[in-house]
């Protein structure tokens, strides 16, 4: 099992290239080191934390030896949970391999768990993946099936699935060979459970498991059955301009209804509608809107509201963010 504290470590440590591009390991200079993480909540996975503290070691990292560890300085301040940062460490001998680790605290004194902890040795790659995107979790009795987005790092190997009967977990892992596809059917449920949830990492050819994804939840009592109309958040998101977005829909199991989605800019201003019946399906499931307004235009970045109507009546609503 994973343990999972009351601020779940979601902080995704990664050595980045100095310059845009995918994720992995590469210095940042003849002595130092790009590293970047996922900002965490105040209250789990929402709000913003107060302060960050990333220290670095000849050994490896954990609680029992955080205090020796040394303290980079200089961090920016933590912005909103689920944002992307980073940092620049200097001072290293390249001829000696580091150990890195950060955690967070609240306002109200609150310590993170220890983040994954990093191994740099100054071979390129070596890093852990990001954390996975786009986790759905869907019930189809008796299982529950779950679909996410690819990694795209290059030397990743694949993805270890988590589940819990609680948000704080403890989370047990389920698969013993890591899944190398994008999806997973969970047929062995416990018991007795009427709430699981699911949390996926990834892990790369150097052995470096990752951050996990956001959780997500899917109901299995006698009400969980569908029984409204509901739209899930969707993914990836943010997304750029140019990529494509898939809205997860699920539906009643009985009745009907002429269902649509409407994507509402941040003025209220309906710019797309999607109606269910005949649109663009994603591989994972649910309806594929390509970024682009009634008019065939690509939308301008901004947030966006995605409001879910049965027979003309609002039935549920999610945000989008489109990023240049």
């Amino acid at each position: 099992m994973r343990p999972r504290p009351w601020m779940p470590p979601i902080l995704a440590l990664a050595l980045l290239a100095p310059g845009p591009g995918p994720a992995g390991a590469q210095g940042g200079g003849a002595d130092s080191v790009h590293v970047a993480w996922t900002a965490p909540g105040d209250d789990g996975n929402v709000g913003t934390a107060t302060r960050y503290e990333l220290r670095v070691s000849n050994a490896p990292i954990t609680l029992g030896n955080w205090s020796g560890a040394a303290l980079v300085p200089g961090l920016p301040l933590p912005q909103p949970s689920g944002t992307r940062q980073q940092t620049m460490v200097h001072g290293l001998s390249p001829d000696t391999t580091y150990y890195l680790a950060i955690r967070a605290v609240d306002d109200a004194g609150n310590w993170s768990g220890l983040s994954n902890v990093v191994r740099w040795d100054w071979t390129p790659g070596t890093g852990p993946p990001a954390p996975p995107a786009g986790l759905t979790a869907v019930r189809e009795d008796p299982n529950v099936r779950l679909s996410w987005s690819p990694n795209h790092e290059p030397n990743l190997l694949g993805y270890t699935v988590y589940r819990a009967t609680s948000l704080g977990g403890p989370y047990a892992k389920l698969n013993s060979a890591l899944v190398v596809g994008t999806g997973y059917l969970d047929a062995s449920l416990p018991p007795g459970a009427t709430t699981l949830w699911y949390e996926l990492t990834a892990t790369n050819s150097a052995g470096n498991e990752g951050a996990p994804s956001t959780s997500v939840r899917v109901d299995l009592g006698p009400s969980a059955l569908a029984t409204t109309w509901n739209v899930q958040p969707g993914y990836p998101n943010p997304s750029a301009s140019s990529q494509p977005v898939c809205i997860p829909v699920t539906s009643p199991t009985t009745g009907t209804g002429a269902a649509a989605l409407d994507i509402v800019d941040a003025g209220g201003r309906r710019v797309r509608h999607l109606a269910l019946a005949g649109a663009a399906v994603c591989a994972a499931g649910g309806v594929l809107w390509d970024g682009r307004n009634d008019a065939g235009f690509t939308v301008a970045p901004g947030v966006y509201s995605v409001r879910l109507t049965v027979d003309g009546e609002p039935r549920s609503q999610t945000r989008l963010v489109r990023q240049p």
